[in-house]
């Protein structure tokens, strides 16, 4: 058991959802964070001034040795070892290198382990587990951004709340925002939805009451991308 426990757990702590990234990769979806949201995390928890990392690369591999200092004043390193991405391009190969073996390094200091869903240590359970029954405790708000309903002819009409997007232009905006910070490819998504649903072909020519049901209809998909990253990270509590 460590002497500090709290630090740890804060280290160990889920990632806020717009900061989990997804990836599909042999038709399944990894989530994963980057080097510089892991770089934040240490930042925050630890300050900047006390953490550092070096580098030995090597013709397949780079090794990090990442250190942090303990409050005690005592430093703790932990290494692991990163690929090289392939990339066309050698410096940015060479920095795939190096970003993969950061992340690697701090997943041992328990930095976004719960995202491998290969469960978390016993202290960061506990932490999890009081956050959850504390958060359960406070009354729920319900905020839904776009509330759909059935009209009396049978079709679904949508009436989205002040900050949704109102017209098709703002949509797609909106879209290609998403789509950056997901990296899921939400458009194409919309799109494919949209011709089942027989609206015009491009969405800049959307009505109102298509782009909010286009628009209930991607904060679905994000919510269910959300709830999957929710998911992982409850599933490796219970491991």
């Amino acid at each position: 058991m460590t002497k500090y426990p709290d630090l740890f757990a804060a280290l160990a702590a889920p990632f806020e959802p717009e900061e989990v990234k997804v990836r599909s990769q042999s038709s399944r979806q990894l989530h994963y964070v980057t080097a510089r949201t892991v770089m934040n995390r240490f930042d925050n928890v630890l300050g900047p001034e006390n953490w550092f990392d070096e580098y030995i690369p090597s013709e397949n591999s780079v090794l990090c040795r990442l250190s942090v200092r303990l409050p005690d004043g005592s430093v703790l390193t932990k290494a692991d070892a990163g690929g090289y991405a392939g990339m066309s391009d050698s410096g940015d190969d060479d920095k795939s290198g190096y970003s993969d073996a950061f992340k690697r390094a701090a997943v041992k200091f328990g930095v976004g382990r719960y995202l491998y869903r290969d469960g978390v240590p016993t202290f960061v359970k506990e932490a999890g587990h009081a956050a959850s029954a504390e958060a359960a405790a406070e009354p729920a708000a319900a905020t839904p951004a776009v509330a759909v309903a059935v009209g009396a002819n049978g079709r679904q009409s949508a009436h989205a709340n002040g900050n949704a997007p109102r017209t098709g232009k703002a949509l797609f905006a909106w879209t290609k925002e998403q789509e950056q910070r997901y990296e899921v490819s939400l458009l194409k998504y919309l799109n494919n939805w949209a011709k089942l649903q027989e609206f015009p072909g491009r969405m800049v020519d959307w009505d109102g009451e298509q782009v909010a049901l286009a628009y209930a209809e991607a904060s679905r998909k994000l919510n269910a991308i959300q709830a999957s990253h929710t998911e992982a990270y409850e599933e490796a509590l219970a491991n």
